[in-house]
């Protein structure tokens, strides 16, 4: 703690709900919420009935919910006053078409926040499957629209809700791992790294920047503010923005944190991994939790085919939360939480 260098950044250790440990967390029952039959039938009722309408006319007050509530109100607990993740699982996800699906996510959604943009087009919900692409074949690919591995990352919002339609044959595991613990991990490792993730780095917006705002964000992987550590890390994308001519080469103490980072995102003591299955409802704060996915093979065995459209096939929704904590300055012009500081002016203090 002698270098100058590192007293203006925070160096303490954080504590709380959200600092888990992913050998702890797999023990624990408490972040998992079975859907009991009558209200998986209330759910399928109302998502069969709203299927047919344009998702964004659909409103929070157009579905009656009175036994899912009280699970909806456990769930968003989890969420912003306990480990900052939740699963629901039970959902009749095997009957339902795509449309059913999407109107089941967005409809439980709206009972926990207002969802949020998650590309330049202003797609309120994206279906997460294979498209046959390689990331290394379009500048504008994003991951999460191949089957090739997801490395640890966040998306936008305040949270994220992924709904498992179907699942792939092989692979497709899913891990997660608290962002507060990863800090506490490099800092205990190595402090001069924890200070240097708290400067600048560049992030490859795949062509989703928000107007206005160039293709390359340069923020910090960990911000302060109002006393609570956030996070926003994607290191495909930093390594990826090396292809932009203004962009610098990293040096070689940046490479090291950031290996560090992925070292600890990696050690099984420090994630947990689960499979997705049909019916499934996984959430996360954006802000202190990380996620990846490993690769999946949708045509294994001729089980299925991509083009028959019946691979693996996951709903996303982002969403805000008008009650949300303080919104850090770092990441206003950023994709994937900009729109959070225009929608909730009140929070930008």
């Amino acid at each position: 703690m002698d270098d100058p260098s590192l007293q203006s950044h925070r160096l303490t250790p954080v504590a709380g709900p959200t600092c888990w440990r992913g050998e702890e967390l797999g023990g624990r029952t408490d972040w998992i919420i079975e859907v009991p039959p009558d209200a998986a039938v209330e759910i399928d009722t109302v998502a069969r009935h709203l299927a047919s309408r344009p998702l964004t006319d659909i409103r929070r007050d157009d579905a009656e919910l009175p036994i899912v509530t009280p699970l909806i109100e456990r769930f968003r607990w989890l969420l912003t006053d306990g480990p900052g993740i939740a699963l629901m699982r039970g959902l009749p996800a095997d009957g339902w078409d795509s449309d059913q699906a999407a109107a089941a996510l967005w409809v439980l959604g709206l009972q926990v926040g207002e969802p949020q943009p998650q590309d330049g087009g202003g797609a309120m919900l994206h279906h997460v499957r294979d498209t046959g692409e390689r990331i290394e074949d379009n500048d504008d690919l994003r991951i999460y629209q191949t089957n090739q591995p997801q490395a640890f990352h966040n998306d936008g919002g305040d949270l994220f809700m992924l709904l498992c339609r179907r699942q792939a044959p092989i692979g497709g595991i899913s891990r997660i791992v608290s962002a507060t613990a990863l800090f506490n991990g490099v800092l205990e490792r190595d402090p001069a790294a924890a200070a240097l993730l708290q400067q600048p780095f560049p992030f490859d917006a795949r062509g989703q920047q928000r107007p206005g705002c160039p293709p390359v964000q340069r923020v910090p992987i960990f911000a302060w503010h109002a006393g609570r550590l956030h996070m926003l890390h994607k290191r495909p994308y930093i390594d990826l923005a090396q292809r932009f001519d203004d962009v610098g080469p990293l040096s070689t103490a940046q490479v090291a944190a950031l290996d560090l980072l992925d070292e600890l995102c990696d050690d099984p003591a420090m994630h947990h991994a689960f499979t997705m299955r049909p019916g499934d409802i996984i959430a996360a704060d954006n802000f202190v939790s990380l996620h990846a996915r490993d690769q999946f093979d949708d045509a294994a065995d001729n089980q299925v085919n991509r083009d028959s459209g019946e691979g693996r096939h996951m709903l996303r929704l982002w969403l805000g939360l008008p009650d949300g904590p303080p919104l850090p300055p770092a990441y206003r012009d950023t994709r994937e939480f900009g729109p959070l500081y225009e929608q909730f002016p009140a929070r930008c203090s």
